[in-house]
């Protein structure tokens, strides 16, 4: 009798022998519940596995909320993603203390049509936010130390926490509904436009005054200098053709010979 091929018991592959890795359990459950609660590097990665993209998109375009707060796996290029995907249940993004979080943009107005609730507060090193959405209702942007320029163009939006952002130089809101603002904090501030005609109440420190070179009323100096010696120059030749002329009627030869 031949003797038995090793391995053969049971004709099942091991793990790492090329086959698709396991699925986290997370994944599906995200699905299910519609709320993604880890961390973003936990989410499915095509470079991983081919199949996985289309699985990342299917557990974020799932999702209702989504809440990835107080990590530094977080960056740009996932807020980008969320808003590319557009999730058309989406109402709620918490994204609080992410350490390299730098710019936040949500826009055109369409993107996460049912958005009401934005949490980027205590993002240190966030810098830039630009929100444009119809449907968004609540922005919390507290202690973000980093924070230099915010525009809401949030036609619904009636809250907006936006207090000790030490760094923020730029402020642009329009609003139909939002009616106190408290900027407390905020002492950077040199613009600020606000396009609230429901805002009754509002803490706002006073602007910071930034010297700005002022154009001068008085022709340039080049200018002045070539007008100035033009001038001389032209009594420089007055005097001598004056002087000329003086000469001529003085002479003693007669004025038929003179040879001009």
């Amino acid at each position: 009798m031949p003797p038995k091929k090793k391995g053969a018991k049971g004709g099942k592959k091991k793990g790492g022998d090329g086959g698709e890795p396991p699925h986290d359990p997370s994944w599906e459950r995200a699905v299910e519940t519609g709320v993604w609660d880890r961390s973003a590097i936990d989410l499915p990665d095509a470079n991983t596995w081919p199949t996985w993209g289309a699985l990342r998109e299917r557990v974020l375009t799932a999702c209702k909320e989504i809440r990835v707060t107080h990590t530094a796996s977080l960056r740009d290029a996932f807020c980008a993603e969320v808003v590319k995907l557009s999730p058309q249940e989406l109402h709620s993004l918490d994204l609080r203390g992410s350490c390299n979080l730098r710019n936040f943009v949500c826009s055109p107005a369409t993107a996460c049509p049912k958005l009401t609730d934005l949490d980027l507060s205590e993002c240190r090193t966030l810098d830039y936010v630009l929100v444009q959405s119809a449907s968004v209702r609540s922005v919390r942007l507290h202690k973000c130390e980093g924070l230099t320029k915010v525009l809401l163009h949030c036609p619904h939006l009636t809250s907006l926490t936006l207090s000790d952002c030490p760094a923020l130089d730029s402020l642009m809101i329009w609003s139909d509904e939002l009616a106190s603002l408290d900027l407390t904090g905020c002492n950077s501030i040199v613009t600020l436009k606000l396009q609230c005609p429901a805002l009754a109440e509002q803490k706002v420190p006073p602007l910071k005054f930034i010297e700005r070179h002022v154009k001068p009323v008085h022709p340039p100096i080049a200018s002045m200098l070539k007008d100035s010696y033009g001038e001389l120059a032209r009594s420089a030749a007055d005097a001598k053709e004056k002087e000329w002329k003086g000469l001529k009627d003085d002479s003693t030869i007669p004025r038929s010979y003179r040879p001009f």
